[in-house]
């Protein structure tokens, strides 16, 4: 088998200059060493700058995130220099107003398990809703990749709150539920698992391996990372330079860190089998107001 699924996006060095990453590591107050990653967005003014990621989204993450590897790659194969642009504008007819919210941060995750894990979206369910204004069901993002030889299947949830541990206790149950529900997801990735360099062998090869109804320990290559989107202005506002709000940054993610680990075990979920990725705004609300008027997204 070919160990090691290609990655969907093709600029990630230009995205990590955008989705910045904290080089942090944490530790539980008893020893014990978790999985996070902290990133950030650039600032302008004292308030956290999102043009630069939504000329991003325009150019390629969205329709990315909505659409198979697959139709992607049909519709940019057409002799067609509006071919990009028309991909844009049906990834947008996907999503409404009402849906925004949930899928920016859907979006932000997929992002950064592709860039970040190098894990690429085996599963494109935004492609599948018959509504725009219909929610994706079940995980917020089936992504996969292989480690030392091994196949990881991440089941990622996102939040985008105005208050992180709120949001870490909805996550943290949604997690728990979507590993009880894996069943469902695999009915969906028999039928339309893609990713970048599939191939019929490989794509059988896979699908055994995910097999819930195989002799195969599923429960041993789930993995549920997860997103976190939060307002926080006061860590970027009260800094004068840009070490200043990383130190107020990293200082504040101890305590949400040891939060959302901690209830991340009380709903039964190993803290060995999920990540936590986290994201200050300075204000959610305004940051999903501007991403509908700049994508262009319908009611």
């Amino acid at each position: 088998m070919d160990n090691h699924l290609q990655p969907q996006l093709k600029n990630p060095h230009e995205l990590k200059n955008v989705l910045r990453e904290v080089p942090v590591s944490y530790e539980l107050s008893d020893g014990r060493v978790i999985k996070t990653l902290l990133v950030y967005l650039p600032t302008k003014d004292g308030v956290s700058y999102h043009s630069t990621l939504f000329e991003k989204i325009r150019e390629g993450i969205l329709y990315n995130f909505v659409f198979s590897c697959t139709e992607i790659q049909k519709k940019l194969g057409v002799d067609d220099n509006k071919s990009a642009e028309k991909l844009f504008e049906k990834a947008i007819r996907k999503i409404s107003q009402h849906t925004a919210k949930g899928e920016l941060g859907e979006l932000l995750l997929f992002t950064l398990l592709d860039v970040y894990f190098k894990a690429p979206k085996i599963l494109s369910k935004i492609s599948l809703k018959t509504s725009r204004r219909m929610p994706v069901f079940g995980a917020d993002a089936v992504h996969a990749q292989f480690h030392d030889g091994k196949l990881m299947l991440y089941l990622g949830e996102s939040k985008l709150h105005a208050d992180f541990k709120s949001a870490a206790t909805k996550a943290t149950n949604s997690i728990k539920s979507a590993k009880e529900k894996y069943v469902d997801e695999f009915d969906l990735l028999d039928s339309y698992i893609d990713f970048p360099n599939i191939n019929p062998k490989l794509e059988a090869e896979l699908l055994d391996l995910l097999d819930p109804f195989s002799s195969n320990d599923i429960a041993s290559i789930i993995h549920s990372p997860c997103f976190i989107g939060f307002t926080e202005p006061g860590i970027i506002s009260g800094a004068e330079s840009e070490d200043e709000f990383l130190k107020k940054y990293t200082d504040l993610a101890c305590d949400y860190i040891s939060d959302f680990f901690g209830k991340a075990e009380k709903q039964g979920v190993d803290i060995n089998e999920t990540t936590l990725l986290m994201l200050p705004f300075s204000c959610v609300d305004v940051l999903v107001s501007e991403f509908i008027a700049y994508i262009g997204i319908e009611k």
